[in-house]
């Protein structure tokens, strides 16, 4: 079996600032990092430093800041309105119009450009030549070049006696449209920046567009910065793309910035740090060197911190403040036994795999959660969805699936209407515990439990039925309905595949030949086991819940089963959903086919995606569909859904969503705060750290 061993990559962090964190105003005009590596933003009032996590206004520049410069020799230059110093106060200068840009050429020679003339430097600066257009932006290099965006065409100063050129369309290649940004290298390499996206220009006579270059942007651009080590930042009014040699990164309004509208990019001495200011506040992208063990450290101990509550139950968390990951609490869910259990396999195969007494305790803890959840109702074998105690979100509001109790602790709400959903996260975590971590009572508890689930299951129709006596809505595993009910179309695969892991884990556990016998009967008289062949149908990729089932309780079932026939309808079934699914990127997904199949063909393809993972996973408004690089895919609205992107976007650039939502989706548009827990990287980096897939 393959096994991929990555040395350690570039990871990117954000911090957003607004007034809320000191700002003058969340118009930000410019930016600059000093000579001590302090953050300075300019805005329309005012100027301001980041110290301490806080900005704190700079009082000496109250006033809009339109500019902000660090020189060669460390000097940080402040333009704000026609006056022009440095952050120290000296140096200051009136000039004849308001400061449009300051630039420094490779030889050192300082320029600046106001509304209405081009200075040089000499120890202050010497207005040099009356411009012949209003400025946007400017670039020098080399020992004198010079070039400014001007709208209607790219100016070009230079002769004995300083004259202008217009470079547009009609004196040169270049395509007719608006300039409004620009940058060069030493090598007198342009990269223009025009409301079409970016132009290259060598200066000379040659050009290079979209045409020729498909990754150059195609957006509004507004500013165009290059770094010092090659790469190329390009702001426009949707985000900011990020060229980093082959690798380009498009960071739009949502995670990664307050606003799409990028107003001034700056970046670090070290190159591995960058401000983006917009028009409605400031991103600092941070660029960390991490392995994927740091990074799995880094999630469980935010999960630790901010997805756990009452018992040990993992779920998200809602964000009332913004970024504040202290605001607001753990959402009690419909499938808190899911979601726990999914960071209880992570952390069981962590055990696995270190021994780590950490790991150890917190798959028992969560354990015990699920455990209380198999036992609080108070039906044999029947399972509660959540819990809630008094003084927790929405206690006591008469909702009849919620069931009032007592337990050790105080009284206590349950809630009924169980689902499949539930059932899975449970088996799986059960089982994965049950293998890696549990001591010989814990065993016995674990076994005596599951085995309750199942005898409920089977005397009760192949369902889950609630207190009030009725099957719930969604957990159905009745051969009658599966094989024998069109109702059931939809779910005839993914819960014959559920019903046999089911099985298969009570036998593994117990022993009982009861259930070998029943696991069979189903595959014989049933085809249980040739409905898993076919158990992905076309949805469009509209519905994932069963799309992640099915690969959950793939754990239990091929972990378990030896019986060569048998594993080649399992096998089948798990290439083709597969195959279906490969569009998505899916990281869980693509590790357990290949820990189960030895066919490694995408597990790159699934590691690459735990390390796009931003490291907060916080889901948020984004928007990508103002994109133009997006391919659609319209077979959705056969099923009354949205279109969606034909293949998911890398990770760092599009919604945050766990395993059972749609990854092809480009936007979301809610605009509430959820912090996810670590389930969605820690599960499969375990697995396939346990499997040899991923060596460290």
């Amino acid at each position: 079996m393959a096994t991929l061993t990555y040395k350690p990559f570039k990871q990117d962090k954000r911090t957003i600032y607004t007034t809320v964190n000191g700002l003058p105003s969340d118009n930000i005009l410019s930016a600059a990092f000093d000579n001590s590596g302090r953050i300075w933003v300019g805005t329309d009032k005012g100027a301001a430093v980041l110290e301490n996590g806080s900005f704190i206004a700079a009082e000496a520049f109250s006033d809009s800041v339109q500019v902000l410069f660090k020189d060669n020799d460390g000097n940080l230059w402040v333009g704000s309105g026609n006056v022009v110093c440095t952050a120290d106060g000296k140096n200051k200068q009136e000039l004849d119009s308001d400061i449009v840009s300051i630039a420094q050429d490779h030889s050192g020679n300082l320029r600046l450009i106001t509304k209405e003339y081009l200075y040089r430097y000499d120890g202050g600066f010497i207005r040099w030549h009356s411009n012949d257009a209003t400025p946007l932006d400017m670039a020098a290099f080399g020992d004198g070049e010079i070039y400014v965006a001007v709208g209607n065409s790219l100016m070009t100063a230079f002769g004995k006696r300083l004259r202008w050129f217009s470079v547009n369309s009609e004196t040169s290649d270049m395509p007719e449209t608006q300039v409004q940004a620009v940058a060069a290298d030493k090598f007198g390499m342009l990269w223009v920046g025009t409301a079409d996206g970016v132009l290259v220009y060598d200066s000379r006579n040659h050009w290079v567009t979209k045409k020729q270059v498909n990754s150059l942007c195609s957006y509004n651009v507004k500013k165009i910065l290059f770094g010092k080590s090659g790469k190329r930042y390009v702001g426009t009014d949707i985000g900011i793309m990020i060229y980093d040699g082959a690798k380009r990164h498009f960071y739009v309004e949502g995670y990664w910035l307050p606003s799409g509208e990028v107003t001034a990019i700056a970046e670090n001495a070290d190159g591995n740090a960058i401000i983006v200011g917009t028009n409605k506040g400031v991103s600092v992208i941070e660029t960390l060197t991490m392995t994927l063990a740091d990074k799995a450290r880094h999630y469980e101990q935010m999960t630790e911190k901010y997805n756990v509550r009452d018992m040990g139950f993992v779920t998200n968390r809602f964000i009332d403040n913004g970024y504040d990951f202290n605001s607001g609490s753990v959402e009690i869910s419909d499938n808190d036994g899911l979601w726990t259990g999914s960071y209880l396999i992570g952390e069981a195969f962590r055990y696995a795999v270190t021994g780590e007494q950490e790991a150890l305790d917190i798959s028992r803890r969560s354990m015990k959660a699920l455990l209380y959840l198999m036992k609080i109702t108070g039906i044999p074998g029947f399972t509660a969805r959540a819990i809630r105690r008094p003084g927790e979100e929405r206690y006591g509001d008469g909702n009849p699936e919620w069931h009032l109790t007592k337990d050790d602790i105080s009284d206590v709400e349950w809630k009924g209407e169980t689902s499949s959903d539930e059932m899975v996260g449970h088996f799986a975590a059960a089982s994965t515990y049950f293998d890696f971590c549990a001591d010989e009572s814990e065993k016995k508890e674990i076994s005596d439990a599951i085995c309750a689930i199942v005898d409920h299951i089977l005397s009760h129709g192949y369902r889950l039925c609630d207190a009030d006596g009725l099957p719930t809505t969604w957990a159905n595993w009745s051969p009658d309905d599966l094989n024998r009910s069109d109702r059931w179309f939809w779910e005839r695969g993914v819960n014959s595949l559920e019903m046999l892991a089911f099985l298969k884990t009570a036998y593994h556990m117990s022993g009982d030949e009861k259930y070998n016998a029943e696991y069979l009967r189903l595959i014989k008289e049933e085809h249980y086991a040739v409905n898993t062949m076919s158990r992905k149908i076309d949805d469009a990729h509209t519905c994932h819940i069963d799309d992640n089932l099915c690969f959950l309780v793939s754990i239990p079932l091929l972990r378990y089963e030896t019986d060569p026939d048998l594993l080649h309808c399992y096998l089948i079934g798990m290439r083709e959903h597969w195959e279906y699914e490969r569009v998505e990127r899916n990281p869980f997904w693509n590790i357990l086919y290949a820990a189960f199949t030895d066919e490694c063909s995408d597990l790159d393809t699934g590691i690459n995606g735990l390390r796009e993972l931003p490291l907060d996973l916080l889901e948020l408004k984004l928007i990508n569909s103002v994109r133009n690089d997006l391919e659609w895919d319209y077979s959705p609205e056969k099923f009354g859904e949205e279109p969606q992107m034909k293949t998911a976007l890398p990770y760092d650039e599009k919604p945050i969503a766990i395993y059972d939502t749609n990854q092809l989706l480009a936007d979301r548009t809610r605009d509430d705060y959820r912090l996810c827990d670590g389930a969605v990287y820690l599960m499969p980096y375990w697995i396939g750290r346990y499997y040899g897939l991923i060596g460290e």
